[in-house]
């Protein structure tokens, strides 16, 4: 149970932090738009770009969900992180391959999910079973 509570929690935390950048990244988007810069990723202020990051974002929590499952099986936290660095590295080179708009931004969140729950699962289980 410590270990689906965990993961739920790190997911939490990671899909804040996500939403907050996509958040911020779209009101500096907003800003350059109404001071006549151009965007360089669409013609428009809105973007589906925009909001396909931020549903990422926010489904952390299954990620979280899936990371503690995968923790619960390994027990390990090096190879665990180890892991989630090599998932954050090939989804970092498919995407840059892949051509997209919002390629940097999808690159950072990508980094941000798989790296800070590599981390945060295994310090919140730690802390849960200290507690519990």
């Amino acid at each position: 149970m410590h270990t689906i509570i965990s993961g739920l929690l790190a997911g939490l935390v990671v899909g804040v932090v996500c939403i907050v950048y996509v958040l911020m990244r779209s009101q500096k988007m907003e800003d350059d738009f109404e001071s006549g810069r151009k965007i360089p990723y669409s013609e428009g202020r809105t973007s589906v770009g925009l909001m396909i990051m931020a549903i990422f974002g926010s489904g952390s929590m299954l990620w979280g969900f899936i990371g503690a499952g995968l923790y619960h099986v390994i027990h390990k936290e090096t190879l665990f992180l180890l892991i989630s660095v090599a998932l954050a590295a090939l989804f970092t080179v498919l995407i840059w391959r892949s051509h997209t708009t919002f390629v940097r931004e999808k690159v950072l969140l990508t980094i941000i999910v798989f790296i800070g729950l590599g981390v945060l699962i295994p310090v919140f289980y730690d802390t849960l079973k200290f507690f519990g």
